[in-house]
């Protein structure tokens, strides 16, 4: 049986454009959750206007995903979105959250988004889980309390929404990951991002590391493969079985 029959219809709420050098090299953003999670996945483009209304007919779950916009200068269309997938996952629907998209479930909960006081971060980085984020079945693959993730974002949330559970953390950036509810999650980091199109990435924001400090061809030169893919299959485990 194929890899595709196995996972649930899920559906990724995409909410802004990769840059056009990435995009000619490695498809969007969506593209690269269905080569994560090797299936053709619905598709909903908040960022062009399309209202998440009524699930598609046997939708399982859903994913939001990275976007280059920032939610430090909200539009009104984000804050719909971001209300509207509470309710959803209030309802039941399992939601995972992912970089812009842990930022808008973040915002929707009540606390805010800001520029990170610590700068961008960027590149393959580890971050640490909490004790809940241990027992959090979306890291029961990890093997101990600490994993490497695919990192870049220069927002945060500023705090943990009142009533979630911080579940990673590190020193670039406190809440690296968060559980609202038992269906709603989000992530700072981006499991769907491979080494390849990491080392890309880094490319397109290099003028923008070395203007901060930083330096591209070392940030590129430390990419390896993280293994945090599986956060987006222990999601399609978790939809599958809602």
């Amino acid at each position: 049986m194929s890899t595709a029959r196995l996972l649930p219809d899920l559906l990724v709420v995409q909410t802004g454009t990769a840059a056009r050098d990435l995009v000619a090299k490695h498809g969007d953003y969506p593209t690269w959750f269905e080569e994560a999670l090797g299936a053709k996945l619905r598709l909903l483009r908040a960022h062009e206007g399309e209202r998440l209304t009524e699930l598609p007919a046997q939708t399982k779950g859903i994913i939001v995903s990275g976007s280059p916009l920032s939610l430090t200068a909200p539009e009104p269309w984000m804050d719909e979105l971001g209300d509207r997938l509470l309710r959803l996952g209030a309802a039941g629907v399992p939601i995972l959250g992912v970089c812009f998209g842990h930022q808008l479930l973040g915002r929707a909960s009540g606390s805010s988004v800001v520029r990170n006081p610590k700068g961008r971060e960027i590149g393959t980085v580890r971050v640490q889980l909490t004790p809940d984020g241990r027992r959090d079945p979306l890291f029961s693959w990890s093997k101990n309390g600490e994993i490497a993730v695919q990192q870049t974002h220069v927002d945060v949330v500023d705090r943990v929404p009142e009533g979630a559970k911080l579940l990673a953390s590190n020193e670039a950036c406190a809440t690296q990951a968060f559980r609202l509810s038992e269906t709603v999650a989000a992530v700072q980091f981006h499991p769907e991002i491979t080494p390849e199109i990491m080392r890309d990435l880094i490319g397109t924001r290099a003028d923008a590391i070395r203007a901060e400090g930083g330096d591209p061809v070392r940030l590129r030169r430390e990419v390896r493969d993280s293994g945090s893919t599986k956060i987006l299959r222990s999601f399609a485990d978790l939809a599958r079985h809602s």
